[in-house]
């Protein structure tokens, strides 16, 4: 929904947003979020005589800001308060519109959040605006206020999420390590990522499954685990329990496959999404460690 401005001099200014307007890329501890704006002015009748203290429309510079807000209803239903945006220079309204872009940061803790409320649905974001400018050759500071409104669809928003790896819902920080097999593995992990953003649970746990197979592999945990089991959990030593914590994290995986009489009905939340995985992304940090060792 387009925010119409009305300024004091009686003109107009008209301020939308442009064809996928939301850009984000990462930064310290979350994300800078930029969203690109048009902005046109509606000009009244001119007047006969005008002041001469009145500053020409064409002359006019404006400071944009504006409180950013979400909402995943509709714009007037559960909006939440998400970060201030500015324009990094002074815009110019003239009749015929033009592009601009403010800028905001969003911290990393207030993006998990968000993801978590999205559940890989599409957003509503709002904008309170606030263009000021100095008026007249007399000068004197004037603000004047507007909403601004748009959807961004699911995919357009996990897209720009995807660029944000230290700012999303589910973290995968696992150093790179040699080995191609490795390689798939985190490539896998971030598919899952991926898939939980977008609500898609039980593929997401598939995909983090697979990922474990190399850290199964590299360990030879099967085996292991076979010989641990017949041992009580206090007698087992380090190797055999690491071994268990392994196999029980891939057999919790595996019920997302529902291919047997016990595990059809199994039911995981996005929650159990986010364990899982950040269980598999520790799994990979500790199998890249000691394979710097070796």
């Amino acid at each position: 929904m387009t925010a119409s401005i009305q300024l004091s001099d009686g003109d107009r200014l008209e301020i939308d947003a442009y064809r996928e307007a939301v850009r984000m890329t990462p930064a310290i501890a979350g994300a800078r979020i930029e969203l690109g704006l048009t902005v046109a002015r509606v000009p009244v009748p001119p007047i006969a005589n005008p002041s001469p203290n009145v500053v020409p429309a064409a002359e006019q510079r404006h400071r944009v800001t504006a409180a950013l807000y979400v909402s995943t209803r509709l714009p007037q239903q559960d909006r939440r308060y998400l970060c201030q945006l500015e324009a990094e220079h002074l815009v110019t309204a003239v009749e015929r519109s033009t592009k601009f872009r403010v800028y905001g940061f969003i911290p990393e803790q207030q993006l998990r959040v968000l993801e978590e409320l999205r559940a890989g649905k599409g957003l509503w974001l709002i904008l309170a605006l606030t263009v000021s400018l100095v008026e007249g050759k007399l000068a004197r500071l004037a603000e004047a206020d507007g909403e601004l409104s748009f959807s961004v669809g699911a995919g357009e928003w996990s897209e720009q999420m995807e660029q944000v790896d230290a700012g999303t819902f589910v973290e995968v920080l696992v150093p790179m390590a040699g080995g191609e097999d490795y390689a798939g593995a985190v490539a896998l992990l971030r598919e899952a990522r991926t898939l939980l953003r977008d609500n898609k649970v039980d593929a997401a746990l598939l995909a983090a499954r697979k990922a474990l197979e190399v850290v199964r592999a590299s360990f030879g945990t099967e085996a292991v685990y076979k010989e641990a089991v017949k041992q009580r959990p206090a007698q087992r030593d380090l190797r055999a329990r690491w071994a268990v914590m392994v196999e029980d994290l891939f057999s919790t995986l595996s019920g997302a496959l529902h291919n047997d009489e016990v595990t059809k009905d199994f039911v995981y939340s996005r929650e159990d999404g986010a364990t899982l995985i950040a269980g598999t992304a520790g799994m990979l940090g500790r199998l890249a460690k000691e394979r710097h060792l070796l």
